[in-house]
Order: C-alpha cells, then structure tokens, then sequence
C-alpha cells in the first residue's frame, strides 16, 4: 500500500520542482540560512501541490490510462487504490502545502503557488485537449515553479532566465509529446490526433535552439558578470547543449523514453552533466576556477 501511495504521488516527479530551487542557485544566496530554510517550504509546498494535481489527474484519467500500455498499471487505474482513498490522500497532500505556506508567509508565493493549482485543474478538464495548449500549459507550470522560489527568497527573476525556463519546458513537452506519438495510440490522449511527426521535430528543433541561446545570453548579462564576479559562467552552455542533446539520442534511440523525469534518473549521461553543471557554478562561486 506505502508503494501505491508513493506511485500515487510520484515522488519521483518531485525531481521537476528543482526550477523552485534555481533562484536560490543563481542569486547565489544559498549560503544564507534564512534563504535556504524558505526556499526549502516553497520546494516541499510546491512538491505537494503537485502530487494534488497528480493525484487529480490519476482520478479524471482512470479510465482512459486503463488503456495506456504503461499507464495502466498505476494504482489508481489498476484499481489498488479505490477512488475514496485517491480523494482523502489529495486532500491530505494539498494541506500539507497550506501549512508549509503558512510557516512560509510569503503572499507572492502563495498566490504562485494557487496559479498553479488553478491552471492544473482547467488544463485536467479541457486545456489538455487542446493543441499547443497543452504543452503550453505545461511550460507555464515551470515558469511558476521558478517565481514560486524566486519569490520565496526575494529575489527578481531574469528576463533570460524566464525565457530560458519558457523554452526548456516546451522542449520537455514536445519531446514528450514525440515519445508518445512513437509509442502509443490516439486513444490513450485525444489531442495526440492534432500532431505529426514532423510537426513536433520542428517545435523541438526550435525550442533546443531557443533555450541554449537564451541561457547563454544570461550567461553573459552584465548582472549575472557582476553577481558572479566573471564571465566564466558562459562555458557552463557545454553542459547545457550535452544535456538537451543527450535527450534527444535517448529519444531518438531508446524504447522507453517517454517520461523525461525516468530518464533523468535512469541515464547516466543526463546525471552527469547535471552533476558536471551544478559543480561547476559552485567552483565558479568558490572562486575554484
């Protein structure tokens, strides 16, 4: 039952809510306690919020994932956890972000963070249905999990970095989008039907071209020379460029590349080059280098 609940919950998807942290890397104010400790409730807030939505997904969706060759063995549409379980545990996680809220104290991120749900539930009713939209939709739902941390912490977002995050989301999705058009059928997602192949290796043809431009032109603002106190931080695009490219052989090459988070636990390039990137902007910090 411990492993339904955790499945249920997608603990595992958590790894997405790292955007939340991303201010506190940057503004590199990671050292502040007081930083830490809030951007800490932002990130247990939002991770619980988005086991709320996925948890309402997994109710709205049962019968339709039945179908799902993968999805159907999750619990709710396999049927081990029944629907009045499903709803109290919702519940339960969504008052657990209230309270991490409430010992937050943050309005901004509070209203963020309520965006999201809001958003999550249109896009669990109609937004998913709809072409572009529901990738859309998605990107916007990162974008929030950044200002929910930047807020938290204090901090301005950079105009970059909000394009940066904008571009990577839509990649993510369409490449998602891609896995499943190779894998599945239109009766496991309806709007599956409005895209094409050749469609989608446009979007994310554009979208990687996109955010590695973006992310090198924060790289390079005079803000972020002066915050990190070098212009050193531009080499940290080879990271970035390996890792979306990496994604894209896995895509390309694997038969099971269909959640971007599995495959960010399972494939060892994309591990390292998240552990190369973050170890290089904390030597850069450290003034290691």
């Amino acid at each position: 039952m411990v492993k339904d609940i955790l499945k249920l919950i997608r603990v595992k998807q958590w790894v997405k809510n790292a955007f939340v942290l991303a201010p506190l890397l940057f503004s590199l104010k990671f050292t502040e306690f007081a930083s830490d400790f809030n951007a800490a409730l932002a990130f247990a807030a939002f991770c619980l919020t988005a086991s709320f939505v996925y948890i309402l997904n997994d109710i709205l969706d049962r019968k339709r994932d039945a179908l799902h060759p993968h999805k159907k063995n999750r619990p709710i549409a396999s049927g081990r956890i029944n629907l009045p379980t499903a709803w109290a545990l919702a519940f339960l996680v969504l008052f657990g972000a209230v309270f991490c809220l409430e010992v937050l104290g943050n309005v901004k991120t509070a209203i963020t963070i309520g965006l999201y749900v809001l958003l999550n539930v249109f896009y669990s009713f109609k937004l998913k249905h709809v072409v572009l939209i529901d990738v859309m939709v998605i990107a916007v739902g990162f974008i929030l999990r950044v200002y929910a941390g930047a807020y938290a912490i204090n901090v301005p977002v950079s105009s970059f970095i909000f394009m940066t995050t904008l571009f990577l989301s839509l990649f993510l999705g369409f490449t998602k989008r891609k896995s499943e058009l190779l894998k599945t059928g239109s009766e496991t997602r309806q709007v599956l039907n409005r895209y094409s192949d050749a469609m989608v290796d446009q979007y994310i043809m554009i979208t990687v071209a996109l955010t590695i431009m973006c992310y090198a032109l924060y790289t390079l603002e005079p803000q972020t020379i002066s915050r990190f106190d070098t212009n050193r931080l531009i080499y940290s695009v080879i990271f970035v460029i390996y890792g979306m490219f990496r994604y894209i052989y896995i895509l390309n090459s694997s038969s099971d590349a269909e959640d971007p988070t599995e495959n960010l636990f399972k494939d060892k390039g994309l591990i390292l080059a998240c552990f190369l990137y973050v170890g290089y902007v904390l030597a850069i910090f450290l003034k290691l280098i």
